[in-house]
């Protein structure tokens, strides 16, 4: 669950309206939410500026270039998929963790045509769900004007007669994600006949560390402003059962300023995993934002979200046999 973060994701706009994204429950109310697109350009964003990440870009074209050679047809080329999958493996964490797919693909107007399939695609080894507000969105609106802008220079270079007059839908509130990683595919590149190791083990924890690095400081940048997306209450673990346990388990209510999260609903939830595995899960809490943190704290082992991120490096560089630098 995150720090509180306002209007997060806008869609279509109507008119001189922009829409906040949102889903109707069954009760007819709406909730707001940030799709799964959005978060991954936040983590590529911050994987960039902050753990020198390399995200496809223009590069991929030189890829292209280098893995395929003339075909037997004018103005076609062969791409060698395997060659070019564990190339762009090694050397972007982007597709590495967030996968990617290329169709269609030309070279300087050639036809590129796959050494098998129709296409070159990964599947992503970290999934995101959406991250959905914990609180009801009431129709708030903020009723916007650029008179400042408009009065120094828009009326000068454009010409205008009026300002312009816009609104925006806005939405104060937490929201709660999940996010599973498949420690097995890191590093991995999948053939059409089995799969190849692409970097050693270092490499794959370091990857994984780096991930949640970000997570652990996420932030949104959007419409000239910065909205935390840190983590204020985390659960969950590493598994050999490859299953997100705990989506849709948060359930939290707004009561006297603080947040309440159903605990039973977690515990539950917990109770789903396989008895020896049950053990491996953590929990962390941020001081002072929970009416029932001393609930959370001794029902569920909570300790501080900066030891679960911490401990969870620590289990990685085990999962994959190296240790902490």
């Amino acid at each position: 669950m995150t720090h509180k973060a306002s209007s997060l994701n806008y869609g279509e706009n109507i008119g001189n309206v922009s829409i906040l994204k949102k889903l109707t429950l069954g009760d007819g109310t709406q909730i707001t939410y940030v799709s799964d697109k959005a978060l991954k350009y936040e983590i590529r964003r911050k994987g960039r500026e902050e753990k020198g990440w390399k995200l496809l870009d223009g590069m991929v074209k030189e890829w292209i270039n280098r893995h395929s050679s003339p075909g037997g047809k004018k103005n076609e080329r062969t791409l060698d998929v395997d060659s070019f999958g564990k190339g762009l493996v090694r050397e972007y964490q982007e597709f590495d963790l967030l996968g990617g797919l290329f169709t269609n693909l030309k070279l300087e107007g050639e036809k590129v045509n796959p050494s098998y399939g129709d296409s070159v695609k990964r599947t992503a080894p970290v999934k995101l769900s959406y991250a959905l507000s914990i609180s009801k969105f009431e129709g708030d609106m903020d009723f916007m004007n650029n008179i400042d802008a408009y009065n120094r220079y828009i009326k000068h270079i454009e010409t205008k007669e009026a300002q312009v007059i816009a609104q925006s839908e806005e939405h104060s509130t937490h929201y709660y994600y999940t996010i599973a990683v498949d420690l097995d595919r890191i590093g991995i590149w999948e053939k059409e006949d089995g799969t190849e190791e692409v970097l050693d083990n270092q490499e794959k924890a370091q990857r994984v560390k780096d991930l949640l690095d970000i997570i652990r400081t996420l932030s949104r940048q959007i419409k000239g402003r910065w909205e935390n997306l840190s983590p204020i209450f985390v659960i969950g673990g590493i598994y050999k059962v490859k299953n997100p346990f705990f989506m849709d388990a948060i359930l939290a209510r707004e009561k006297d300023g603080l947040l309440e999260i159903n605990v039973n609903r977690l515990l539950d939830s917990k109770n789903l995993i396989p008895e020896g595995e049950r053990e491996n899960t953590l929990c962390g809490v941020l001081s002072g934002y929970f009416a029932n943190e001393e609930e959370l704290r001794q029902k569920l082992n909570c300790r501080s979200v900066a030891e679960v991120f911490d401990e969870l490096k620590r289990r990685v560089d085990h999962v994959y046999g190296v240790s902490q630098v």
